[in-house]
């Protein structure tokens, strides 16, 4: 039986789906299912099929079956083809699978039969992952919202906090008549502002990602982002969030936008090397601060393909992670990440990831393959350099270990977890001394490295400096 999906995934999946809209089922009919005879008639019939299907695939969620959900609710499209609940439910859980195709048409036939903002929103979305940028825009723009749909937020936030300070503070008349209408307000204007400019700053990103600046510019001029000082990186006070306040840096304040190497850092984390990789090109060529320049080209080389990934396969690969990591589905993942390779051959990660999961899977030798797959589609690829020596280290092939930890780090020469790596390869080759140095020096670039620590207390005695060394070397 498979694991349990982790709440936090579940929510993921049964979150977004929004509340049932109205479907093909008559009043008569759904009058008739209160009362268990919808079946009985054979014009409700169908409608209580998708009813079953429905609760089943839910319940199949539940129990962490993504496959057995997304068949259920397949089944409910087909016995009720009207009915928007059951195209929502089955895009979803098709998209969380990387059946990102059927996905789409599901939501398409969502949106034509629902045309709310958040079937626009969760169509937009997908057509964005997909590379449909026009269809993106256009969907997300339809699913921005009314005032009315942002102010029911901010109330409930606010409300919220005013709750949480009103427990706190009782019975303290003074700060309940003072600080909590305060702390409400204050959670309530906050809350409107990033659910009325949420949808707009996923435009933007699309837009930039796409190298539509003009648009992108003109978009945040009707929204009142842009800003006469063009202190986008610095100003702490900004409508937007700090990525969008980057972008527009590097849009309009060219020479005041390094904070955007900070931003594609995180972009490229969160598997989006696309966009990433436009906003280091644009500052290893314009920033004004050679060092940024230096910095920007060196993630840009090491951190990110060598090349413009195709839009699906960058997609892929986080539906491949997302069902590695959130869903712990780790044989679907694998399906979704040989996807994203016939999708762009070139593209390295998912190459990794599929080694990263043999690896979680205690086998390092298929591990090994799929590491030196990513490596041939790019050599400076440095976590799967990393990852290639941990393979090897776990097949005792330390000489081939060492190789792989210094060749990552001839990239990152101060990365202290690299250098631990080395000295327990240095170790189990019986090269004590050299293995206690790359020890100090790893503890030294990291002190949060416990079990390095830990040994070389054992080994020397603690150090009242927090350096256990006889060498000083820290």
């Amino acid at each position: 039986m498979r694991a349990l999906l982790p709440a936090t995934a579940l929510a993921i999946l049964l979150g977004t789906v929004g509340p049932a809209v109205a479907d093909d089922d008559s009043r008569a009919c759904r009058l008739l299912g209160r009362a268990g005879l919808d079946r009985v008639v054979a014009s409700c019939r169908a409608g209580a099929t998708a009813r079953e299907a429905i609760a089943a695939g839910r319940g199949a969620l539940a129990a962490g079956d993504l496959d057995a959900a997304l068949a259920r609710f397949r089944e409910a499209t087909a016995h009720a083809p009207a009915r928007a609940e059951a195209h929502v439910l089955r895009g979803r859980v098709a998209e969380a699978t990387g059946e990102l195709r059927e996905a789409y048409s599901a939501l398409q036939a969502a949106v034509r039969l629902a045309p709310t903002p958040s079937n626009h929103v969760l169509l937009g979305a997908l057509a964005d992952r997909l590379g449909h940028v026009d269809v993106a825009v256009r969907s997300l723009e339809a699913g921005y919202g009314a005032w009315g749909d942002h102010a029911v937020v901010a109330a409930k936030a606010g409300g919220a906090v005013f709750g949480v300070c009103l427990a706190s503070s009782w019975p303290n008349v003074a700060a309940i008549v003072g600080a909590c209408p305060a702390q409400g307000h204050l959670a309530a204007g906050r809350a409107f502002t990033d659910a009325s400019e949420d949808v707009p700053q996923y435009v933007l990103r699309i837009l930039v990602e796409a190298g539509r600046d003009a648009e992108a510019v003109a978009l945040a001029r009707r929204r009142a982002w842009t800003r006469d000082a063009g202190d986008y990186c610095e100003a702490a006070e900004q409508p937007v969030n700090a990525e969008t306040a980057a972008l527009l840096a590097m849009l309009l304040a060219p020479d005041r936008a390094d904070c955007v190497v900070d931003v594609a850092d995180r972009l490229a984390d969160d598997g989006l090397p696309r966009l990433a990789r436009r906003a280091l090109a644009d500052r290893a060529r314009r920033a004004s601060d050679p060092a940024v320049r230096a910095r920007a080209a060196h993630v840009l080389r090491h951190r990110l393909p060598a090349h413009d990934v195709a839009k699906v396969a960058e997609s892929l690969n986080v539906a491949g992670w997302r069902l590695a990591n959130r869903f712990g589905q780790p044989a679907t993942a694998l399906a979704v990440y040989e996807k994203a390779i016939a999708a762009d051959p070139r593209f390295s990660w998912p190459y990794h990831n599929v080694g990263r999961l043999y690896l979680e899977q205690d086998d390092p030798a298929r591990a090994a393959q799929w590491l030196r797959k990513a490596l041939e589609v790019n050599p400076d690829h440095w976590r799967a350099r990393i990852n290639l020596g941990v393979a090897a280290y776990r097949l005792r092939r330390y000489d081939e270990a060492l190789a792989a930890y210094r060749r990552a780090l001839q990239i990152e020469p101060r990365d202290g977890p690299t250098h631990a790596n080395v000295g327990w390869t240095l170790l189990r080759l019986g090269r004590r001394s050299a293995g206690l140095r790359a020890l100090q020096l790893a503890v030294r670039l990291d002190p949060g490295l416990a079990h390095e620590r830990a040994y070389l207390d054992a080994a020397f005695g603690a150090d009242v400096r927090r350096g256990p060394t006889p060498f000083s070397s820290r």
